[in-house]
């Protein structure tokens, strides 16, 4: 009997927990500035975290310094990180992650410095930094999936002030599967817990 009720218990904690799957859609600018640290960043904290030793930590999925970006996998971290770009698709489009050989980073290359790289560097006179019109779908260190693209390299974008000051905008699928669209988790997540305590009393009863 405890192992049926456990297991009962089991099948409705992951229907719980499925109903809680989030899309995580975030705008966020990060202080890449400094030219001897990396920023490191945890997209699902929407926020920059301290590491102290980036092959071994797991809390970070991207790394910035100044216009270099790697990926928490490879050679430059131990999750399973890894990046494929798109090219002429937008990214309200991209609803899915591909199935693919999702790139990491390696000894000879970084994967968002792969083809014509995540910017165009004007040169003289400006030297501008400007993000390419391109998407970008990544593989986090701990294997969800999110779409990114390069919103600017400025703090202010319009006056080209602060350089080194990245823009992304991302969405992550914290659950482990590709899709990339945002449902309604609410009625699913009360219709389960109502079940679970149904299920959970009748258990109780026939205990009796």
């Amino acid at each position: 009997m405890f192992f049926t009720t456990s297991l009962v218990l089991f099948a409705f904690g992951c229907a719980l927990f499925s109903a809680h799957a989030e899309i995580h859609q975030h705008m966020l600018t990060i202080d890449a500035t400094a030219r001897g640290n990396w920023a490191y960043v945890n997209l699902l904290a929407e926020e920059v975290v301290k590491v102290n030793d980036a092959k071994t930590a797991m809390e970070w999925a991207l790394g910035f310094k100044r216009t270099e970006s790697i990926v928490n996998g490879g050679v430059s971290g131990p999750g399973a990180g890894g990046a494929i770009a798109l090219k002429d698709v937008a990214y309200e489009d991209v609803l899915e992650t591909p199935e693919g050989d999702y790139v990491a980073d390696t000894e000879q290359i970084a994967t968002f410095a792969r083809g014509d790289r995540w910017y165009t560097y004007t040169g003289p006179p400006n030297h501008w930094v400007l993000p390419n019109a391109k998407v970008y779908v990544l593989q986090t260190a701990d294997g969800n999936f999110a779409k990114i693209r390069f919103i600017g390299y400025y703090e202010n974008n319009e006056t080209k002030e602060g350089a080194a000051n990245i823009s992304i905008e991302y969405a992550l699928q914290d659950d482990g599967s590709r899709n990339l669209v945002e449902v309604e988790s609410q009625p699913a997540s009360v219709d389960a817990r109502q079940k679970a305590t149904t299920t959970w009393t009748a258990i109780k009863q026939t205990r009796r």
